[in-house]
């Protein structure tokens, strides 16, 4: 059983014509912007992510010991790509509450390595259980 192909009369352009009309040249302008915008956002978010997954400086907590309830010795490595440039880490001590107990900025110096292990005693106001790496930023 075979489909019967009838041809279109002039009824059914019209209907069709109605039903699906042409685009007007407003309609393509605002494709045209909401693709380009689309582009531009995704290049924003390209170049941010490229710019921020390699800081100038960066630092991590390589170990650190309790040595009494009011203070502890930390050793931090700090990563410089500029190594002659001084830095600035700020650190913080938490308790077993999650509140700050400690903090401080640790000066590093210009130096010629990129990698930088620093050694320090931190005062604390009771025992800590972690110290963390708020932020690191190069001087000047």
């Amino acid at each position: 059983m075979g489909s019967v192909i009838r041809p279109m009369s002039d009824e059914d352009r019209g209907r069709i014509a109605a039903r699906y009309p042409r685009r007007k040249p407003v309609d393509i302008l605002v494709a045209v912007v909401a693709v380009a915008a689309l582009v531009a956002a995704i290049s924003v978010v390209v170049v941010a992510g490229v710019q921020r997954s390699n800081p100038p400086v960066a630092a991590m907590v390589r170990q650190f010991d309790v040595t009494s309830p009011q203070e502890i010795a930390v050793t931090i490595v700090v990563q410089r790509t500029d190594p002659g440039q001084a830095a600035t880490c700020s650190l913080f001590a938490q308790a077993v509450s999650y509140e700050y107990v400690g903090e401080l900025d640790v000066e590093v110096p210009p130096g010629t390595e990129t990698l930088t292990t620093v050694s320090l005693t931190m005062k604390t106001l009771k025992q800590a259980t972690s110290v963390s790496v708020e932020r690191c930023l190069i001087n000047g």
